[in-house]
């Protein structure tokens, strides 16, 4: 499926979070958005503009532009909990 100069949608990642893409083509490239939807601690949004690379093609490339922010996010996320847990058992 084709981008169209501006798309929105959600998408269930295998741990279960949802997440709220955007994408809007703009006139010196593209801006893309990942929000974090679930109720957590505090709304995580990551936003990513381009003006040297040319516009993805489909949802899976926004999808991929921030595979690695929102891994890292989680990882992190995990490890701020086992620390927590820890200085409570004290």
């Amino acid at each position: 499926m084709a981008l169209q100069e501006f798309d929105e949608w959600t998408q269930r990642l295998p741990d279960g979070k949802k997440i709220r893409y955007s994408y809007q083509l703009l006139t010196t490239g593209f801006s893309a958005s990942a929000e974090v939807v679930e109720a957590v601690d505090a709304t995580m949004v990551y936003t990513h503009i381009h003006t040297d690379l040319p516009a993805p093609a489909d949802r899976a490339q926004v999808e991929a532009e921030f595979a690695d922010e929102l891994a890292k996010a989680e990882a992190l996320k995990r490890s701020n909990a086992a620390q927590r847990r820890y200085r409570s058992a004290r």
